[in-house]
């Protein structure tokens, strides 16, 4: 009888969150040059965070909501005009930190 696959256990939840939080300190450390993929990467985890946590979102200042909602704006608009991103690496960490800040508190 051919022995079946064992099915891989399903990563546990601080393991991705670790990871994530591994890869977002990598992406806003001055010395790692930034890229498309990350810079992208960096937007989806924010969008799934805040589809899966909304509650975090919701208790926001309204002036903080605004704040955060300009950087996801701003890095969108770089990331469509801009081939390169090494002139504006700084501002987009900035922004990125913005987005971050309280995510994984």
């Amino acid at each position: 009888m051919p022995q079946l696959p064992v099915p891989e256990p399903h990563p546990s939840k601080s393991t991705i969150q670790r990871s994530t939080s591994v890869r977002l300190a990598r992406i806003m450390d001055s010395n790692h040059p930034l890229c498309r993929e990350d810079i992208i990467w960096a937007l989806n985890v924010i969008k799934q965070q805040l589809t899966d946590y909304p509650d975090k979102w919701t208790m926001l200042e309204p002036n903080q909501l605004v704040r955060r909602f300009h950087s996801y704006a701003e890095i969108s608009s770089l990331l469509v005009y801009s081939s390169s991103y090494g002139q504006e690496s700084d501002r987009i960490r900035k922004y990125l930190a913005e987005l971050v800040s309280g995510l994984y508190e």
